[in-house]
This record gives C-alpha cells, sequence and structure tokens, in this order.
C-alpha cells in the first residue's frame, strides 16, 4: 500500500546527490543507536487533507520536518540543499505522485554530544502536497 513515509524516503534514498552525502541514513522519527553523521531524520509535523466546495479531496497537504546532522555545518547545509533540489520538481514514486514540495529553512542547529565533538543539523520544514496513485 502507498504511503507518504515510504515513498518520501525512496525519493530522497534514490536521489544521487542525497545517496552521496548520507547513503541510505533517512530515518523517520527515530534514529538507531550509534548511527554515525551524517543522517537525516524525517518526522511528520502536520497534515490534513484538501477540501474544496464539495468536500475532502484526494489531495494532502503534511509538512515533515527534516533534521540534517553532520560532523561540519558545510555538509548539514549541502544535505538541506540537495533536499530542496530533489522534491522542487514533481515526481510519481511508490504509488505517491508528489507535487512541488516546498521547503523553508535550514535552520542552524546543533547539538553537544557527551564525549564526542558538536553534531551541526540542519533543520527545514517540507511542505509536502501529494495524493495516491
Amino acid at each position: 500500500m502507498a504511503d507518504l513515509g515510504t515513498a518520501l524516503f525512496e525519493r530522497l534514498r534514490d536521489a544521487p546527490k542525497v545517496a552521496a552525502l548520507v547513503g541510505t541514513k533517512i530515518h523517520w522519527l527515530k534514529v538507531p543507536q550509534g548511527t554515525t553523521p551524517p543522517y537525516i531524520r524525517l518526522q511528520v509535523v502536520s497534515g490534513d487533507t484538501i477540501e474544496d466546495l464539495d468536500g475532502d479531496t484526494a489531495v494532502h497537504e503534511t509538512r515533515v520536518q527534516a533534521d540534517c546532522f553532520a560532523g561540519s555545518h558545510a555538509i548539514s547545509q549541502e544535505i538541506a540543499q540537495a533536499i530542496t533540489k530533489i522534491t522542487a520538481e514533481p515526481a510519481t514514486v511508490a504509488g505517491v505522485v508528489f507535487g512541488r514540495i516546498k521547503a523553508t529553512g535550514p535552520r542552524d542547529l546543533g547539538e553537544d554530544v557527551p564525549g564526542k565533538s558538536f553534531i551541526h543539523r540542519a533543520s527545514m520544514d517540507l511542505l509536502v502536497w501529494y495524493r495516491l496513485a
């Protein structure tokens, strides 16, 4: 069955630039313990079905937060730019028809990891408009 999570994961994983930066380290919500940067963490922030005067349509609007973790600021920003570029064009992936995905950000964030160095995080929101094929 087609779903946004699978389709967005596959779309990012199959993008050459994203794959060159993070490989397949793209995770929904929970990142496995021991995962080393660089990687992407995705999570749904909000979502709804678009309505018109006749009621619900088949189009969904979902805001997905994409956090791009890396050992350097430059790489976290490069991952964010790669996501923005690949999602800007409409596409059909894994039974989901994507419209243009609008990216906002990235916001510069980061985290101190005890016993390790600072991990940079470029956090961005993706406004995803889609329908099931």
